[in-house]
Formats: structure tokens, C-alpha cells, sequence
């Protein structure tokens, strides 16, 4: 995971080629403007889906992966809380190609938060548990992006 102010990002170029399309694009647009729904930015290599879910509980919660793109987290309206996890995971729901995606549980969840300007950058193959409640919020609306990057392993193809 990478986490920080939004405005810090350009300190991680190079990271990926994915994240230079993306700090390229941010510098010149305002994802806060981005309606719900998907947005190509670079074709399927760079996208955002921007959503307006409602923050959720921890309990009950699954952590998530992805095996071709890392997930750069913002949030544009509201606020919420995360986790992300390093530890052994327990498969939940088998892993969907098509959506890149799969459940699973596990232990010793470090908690981050996306609020006042934060990022946080959930790398391939990482469990993250986004959009929870921010401490004391409850259930809360919120819009956020969750910009998809192409791992470069991936990015000619």
C-alpha cells in the first residue's frame, strides 16, 4: 500500500506506467467533476469508477484482490475508512477474470482513512477492505474514485 495527500502523488512517478498516465491526467482535470459511472482515462489500462456508496461496518466485511490492477483510492464527498492486510488470507469467493476480483478474510488488518485529501494505493494481489465507517461517522454517504491501474506486466498487452 502507498498512502498520502493527494498532492504528494507526483512523488510516485515512476511507480508504475499506469500512475504517470494517471498523475499526468489529474494535473490537467478535477476528478472531483467525474459523474458516477466508468471513465476511460488510457483505454482499459487507466480508468476511473466513480461510485456513491454508502460506508459500511467492519463485521461482515471481506477483503478484496486483484490480480491485474492496483486500485488508487480517493474520496471526493464524505469520507471513509479502510483496511489492508499482508497477513494469510481465506479464499471467500473464488477469484472472477473478467471483473479482476476476489474475496477473501484475514487477519492483522492495518486501518487507514480517506479524508482531508488522502490516497491510498491498494497494490495487485493486496487484501483491502475500503469504504467502512469512519470512526464515529456510522453509516455515511460518500462519492468516491477508485482509479484502476494496469500492472505494467500487463500494460502492452
Amino acid at each position: 500500500m502507498i498512502y498520502g495527500a493527494l498532492e504528494d502523488l507526483p512523488r510516485y512517478r515512476g511507480f508504475c506506467r499506469s500512475l504517470d498516465v494517471l498523475i499526468d491526467w489529474l494535473a490537467e482535470n478535477d476528478p472531483a467533476s467525474l459523474d458516477v459511472g466508468s471513465h476511460a482515462i488510457l483505454g482499459d489500462k487507466v480508468f476511473a469508477n466513480v461510485m456513491a456508496p454508502t460506508t459500511r461496518p467492519e463485521e461482515g466485511a471481506h477483503y478484496e484482490t486483484h490480480h491485474r490492477y492496483h486500485d488508487l483510492q480517493i474520496d471526493v464527498e464524505g469520507r471513509e475508512s479502510f483496511k489492508v492486510s499482508q497477513g494469510e488470507t481465506t479464499l471467500v469467493e473464488p477469484f472472477n477474470e473478467a471483473d479482476d476480483f476476489e474475496l477473501v478474510d484475514a487477519k492483522n488488518g492495518i486501518a487507514g482513512d480517506l479524508d482531508e485529501g488522502r490516497f491510498a494505493i491498494f497494490v495487485v494481489n493486496e487484501p483491502h477492505m475500503p469504504t467502512l465507517e469512519f470512526p464515529g461517522d456510522g453509516a455515511a454517504p460518500v462519492k468516491k474514485i477508485c482509479f484502476k491501474l494496469i500492472a505494467d506486466e500487463f500494460f502492452d498487452e
